[in-house]
């Protein structure tokens, strides 16, 4: 079963969430039939497009090289199968080999059992026919064999990437909470990079961590394929493996960077560790890309372009706050980023990804697009933002306040007992104002649950108004409590004369 150099299928894997990158990056390649399936892309076409998968995809994980399917019921019928390929035709006695086995919604069900038969098939064959057996090396081994069960039927596939192919070779250290390769590259594309960047756009990222979206950035707009500092592919150690074809490929690849380093626009990152920083700085060393990117340790709150800059990306991938506790204390932060982006780069781009969509609801600003990714697995939204005063959204207290209001002026059913309620504070108001007045107070008391229906405490000052709600007990009707809520704050302006954004609210048990 020697391999032809066409007609050729394959599947490459992918994290959730890039599949339709992957088969338009594919297609781009020169495959044929890319259709997008869960976690991944089937493809056609020959060996080369193959190999071009490997050295070019900044998406996938594997690419995969299709050799046979059949129906398997026991771990038996999956030996018999295995051994129905020539497998002399792929390594030798003298190569070495490792088998991964994924098992979903079949009779077998343990992965690694289902590896170690098709382990056992592979050598088996082998020793029968030559005396002799490849040894498993699972770290490198000379050609890696994929098994895929899926609902009683076993794809088997000659793993050309080797490893994942987010190994890109720059990166020993991710530091913390490192975003695979690949990730990024999704992100950048989302983001429009590569059109900004041929503009002549800014990259910028003031939470860079060790790099990933600055030297993914400059691989993209450098036209740098991503697989060119690896020094390990699954289809180096095997028998078909076409040397002369590998080697121009890469000569060609080669040839785009030296072209591209040219082009690559001005990329710079900031982080407040120093110690992200200094992996940062080796990771963009080993990339290839020094004098490219420019990174230093700096605080958010000093986050701006310089002053000729005038468009470009902001891309960051700050903290989720995945650990009970934590929301509350990054919420500063992404109130600052937001505050920052719309102080200094008006007219830019942003993408932010966070597995905490409602953290980036902090920032002030209006997504104009968001994706559903997973960041492993973390579902995580990538929100899209373009820096124009029509997407500004004031998330100060006074700003909450007046949506609040007017929330409650819209769906607010006023009836004659909300009647009662305004009489009732309009009465208070022109007694006890005039009592504070007399003494001097700057805060006085209008209304204390006067009506037991309307159980309120008003306080007010000479230009806001304090308003808490009693916590209704468990016997009320939860709906019908909202209906009272949203009556009293939809006539509170107009009763107490006070601006809806002046207007605070909250809701407390009466022993607090």
């Amino acid at each position: 079963m020697t391999i032809k150099n066409k007609g050729l299928n394959f599947f490459a894997t992918s994290p959730k969430g890039l599949e339709l990158l992957l088969v338009d990056e594919l297609k781009n390649l020169g495959a044929a039939e890319a259709n997008e399936k869960l976690a991944g892309v089937t493809f056609s076409g020959d060996l080369e497009v193959g190999y071009k998968a490997c050295l070019w995809s900044r998406f996938a994980n594997r690419i995969l090289l299709f050799l046979k399917s059949e129906p398997v019921v026991t771990p038996e019928e999956l030996y018999t199968a295995t051994q129905s390929i020539h497998w002399d035709e792929h390594l030798s006695t003298e190569s070495t080999l490792a088998v991964h086995c994924v098992c979903q919604q079949s009779e077998i069900t343990h992965s690694l059992f289902a590896a170690q038969k098709v382990k056992d098939a592979i050598v088996d064959q082998l020793r029968d026919k030559y005396g002799t057996r490849p040894n498993v090396d699972r770290e490198q081994p000379d050609v890696s064999i994929y098994v895929y069960i899926y609902r009683n039927e076993a794809f088997i596939y000659l793993d050309l990437s080797g490893e994942s192919l987010h190994r890109r070779g720059y990166r020993l250290a991710g530091g913390a909470a490192p975003l695979k390769e690949n990730l990024a590259a999704a992100v950048l594309q989302r983001a429009n990079w590569p059109e900004i960047a041929k503009a002549g756009g800014t990259l910028m990222d003031p939470m860079c961590g060790s790099g990933t979206l600055l030297i993914e950035g400059a691989l993209m707009a450098g036209d740098i394929a991503p697989g060119l500092l690896r020094e390990y592919f699954g289809f180096l150690g095997w028998k078909q493996h076409e040397a002369n074809l590998w080697q121009r490929l890469k000569d060609e690849a080669e040839l785009r960077r030296a072209q591209g380093m040219q082009h690559i626009p001005t990329i710079v990152g900031y982080d407040q560790n120093p110690d992200a920083i200094h992996i940062a700085f080796d990771n963009i060393e080993r990339a290839g890309l020094h004098g490219k990117i420019h990174v230093e340790k700096r605080d958010l709150m000093q986050f701006a372009p310089k002053s000729q800059v005038k468009h470009g990306l902001v891309v960051t991938n700050p903290p989720y706050g995945e650990r009970l506790g934590e929301l509350e204390m990054l919420q500063p932060l992404y109130t600052l980023l937001g505050e920052k982006l719309k102080e200094h780069f008006e007219g830019w781009q942003a993408a932010v990804l966070t597995g905490n969509p409602d953290l980036g609801k902090q920032m002030g600003l209006r997504a104009n697009h968001y994706y559903a990714l997973f960041n492993g697995p973390i579902p995580c939204k990538l929100l899209l933002f373009s820096i124009t005063r029509d997407y500004f959204f004031d998330r100060s207290p006074q700003a909450e306040n007046e949506r609040r209001i007017k929330a409650a002026q819209r769906v607010a059913q006023l009836d004659d007992n909300i009647q009662m309620f305004v009489n009732r504070l309009a009465k208070n108001l022109k007694h006890y104002s005039k009592r504070a007045s007399k003494q001097g107070l700057e805060r006085y008391t209008v209304y204390d649950a006067d009506l037991p229906e309307y159980a309120f405490l008003i306080e007010l000052t000479l230009t806001e108004a304090y308003v808490i709600e009693y916590q209704a007990p468990k016997s009320i009707d939860k709906q019908k409590a909202l209906q009272r809520q949203q009556q009293v704050l939809a006539v509170l302006p107009e009763a107490l004369g006070v601006s809806p954004r002046d207007i605070f609210f909250s809701v407390q048990s009466r022993k607090k």
